[in-house]
């Protein structure tokens, strides 16, 4: 975001002006907010989910048996378009193998 860290450089001569010394303190590179944040997305990234995306501890609880709800899905168009494409190349090419290729979804102008 453009963001560098300060820096401050101080200068010491001796008595007859040349220069004896500088020294540059740099400010750090994180903040201990911009720490703490990185750290908490760590851990987060830590807990088992399920495919649902929802902790597991939360999910398994039976505290929460009834807590959960389903709303009506919604269509994933650009998902569909793939899935589509995928299997008219499959019915196409009925001997290629689809584990590397590579798919691309964009949308129409």
């Amino acid at each position: 975001m453009g963001w560098e860290p300060g820096e401050v450089t101080t200068y010491e001569y001796d008595d007859d002006g040349r220069l004896a010394r500088s020294t540059t303190v740099r400010e750090s590179e994180f903040s201990a907010w911009d720490r703490a944040v990185l750290l908490a997305d760590v851990a987060a990234s830590k807990v088992p989910r399920g495919r649902h995306g929802l902790p597991l501890a939360e999910a398994s609880d039976p505290a929460n048996q009834f807590a959960f709800e389903v709303p009506t899905p919604r269509m994933d168009w650009a998902q569909k378009a793939l899935d589509d494409a995928q299997e008219a190349f499959k019915k196409q090419n009925p001997n290629a193998s689809m584990n590397a290729l590579m798919w691309k979804v964009a949308r129409r102008d």
